[in-house]
């Protein structure tokens, strides 16, 4: 296989195993919660962020503790936005609400990129990231996030999925929802924050999304779903890493069109099964 010829492609590996896993268990709560496009909005809100660093001079050139400040801080006021919509969801959409968050800051993010000097060069990358180019130090530093994050949802489990399943349940039975919806939101920001610059908009929303609708297909519960989400990403990675470079095709693109191809090949195959069954 050609990505074993290669050493920089193994930390791009190593990223998707970490991230596979991590997407993939966010991606079942923001399911069961039907906020689908949750991630796709709090991922533009932190590209929004990292983008307004770029035009402050704090981009690939300099360390970039400055741009990541800038757009966890932006996430974070997304995260807050998104617990306060969830709150009012009986006087409009929730989903309606994400959707305009999510125009609003892609039109900025074009509009500051736009005054960069790289402008076309930086909208690319906020889309598409640049994962075969990950530095060692960024794979560390996804790794160490990740499993504090997992920690802290390990230790919250119970009251985070009380409140997934039945939002209202989890208020009559004396829950702090909005609590609970911002340690959610407020921990994935930080995931999102964290990834987005290295594997782009695209692929975070791909991450989240389609492992763990192929997992709600072919299993059934919490934890199965979440092992059968893993796995699927990570093949999912690797097959597309390889097409990509024998293509020579941009990779989270061509990760993207992998992953739909295995969700279709999932759903066919669970359907074929159900049929024999009868």
């Amino acid at each position: 296989m050609m990505l074993f010829q290669y050493p920089f492609v193994i930390y791009a590996l190593l990223v998707c195993l970490i991230l596979a896993g991590t997407y993939t268990y966010f991606g079942y709560h923001v399911v069961r919660r039907g906020v689908i496009f949750v991630d796709l909005a709090l991922a533009q809100v932190a590209a929004l962020g990292a983008s307004v660093g770029v035009l402050l001079g704090w981009g690939v050139d300099h360390f970039p503790v400055q741009n990541y400040l800038v757009s966890l801080g932006f996430t974070m006021v997304g995260a807050l936005l998104f617990v306060v919509f969830r709150s009012r969801r009986e006087k409009v959409p929730i989903e309606a609400l994400i959707g305009i968050t999510y125009a609003a800051a892609i039109a900025l993010s074009l509009i500051v990129l736009e005054r960069s000097a790289t402008g076309t060069e930086d909208i690319k990358e906020m889309l598409a990231g640049a994962i075969l180019t990950t530095p060692p130090r960024e794979v560390l530093f996804i790794g160490i996030l990740c499993a504090v994050v997992a920690g802290i949802h390990w230790f919250s489990r119970k009251q985070i999925l009380a409140v997934t399943e039945n939002h209202a349940e989890a208020r009559e039975k004396g829950l702090n929802v909005r609590w609970w919806d911002f340690l959610f939101y407020m921990t994935f920001g930080f995931v999102v924050t964290s990834s987005v610059k290295v594997v782009g908009v695209l692929l975070v929303f791909a991450f989240l999304i389609i492992p763990a609708v192929a997992a709600m297909i072919a299993t059934e519960g919490t934890a199965r779903r979440i092992i059968f989400g893993w796995v699927f990403g990570v093949v999912g990675c690797v097959v597309g890493i390889e097409t990509s470079l024998r293509l020579d095709w941009s990779t989270a693109p061509t990760i993207v069109i992998i992953l739909l191809l295995l969700l279709i090949s999932t759903w066919l195959w669970k359907t074929l099964s159900a049929k024999r069954e009868m």
